[in-house]
């Protein structure tokens, strides 16, 4: 395994944590901005969330 494979196994582990480290955040708005906060896309929030289109939510237009 070469430094560039580890970099990337190790950034794919950090999205794993961040995903369940949010999971006890109730709120949908909330959890939203947070997981956008962290580098995520809209298109990997949506499935995570629940939702069809998180861009829409309250917790995407937050700043």
């Amino acid at each position: 395994m070469n430094d560039k494979q580890f970099t990337e196994i190790c950034n794919k582990l950090d999205k794993i944590f961040a995903i369940l480290a949010v999971q006890s955040i109730e709120n949908k708005d909330d959890k939203i901005y947070t997981i956008k906060r962290l580098g995520f896309s809209g298109d990997e929030i949506n499935p995570i969330v629940g939702v069809k289109n998180c861009r829409q939510m309250e917790g995407w237009k937050r700043k």
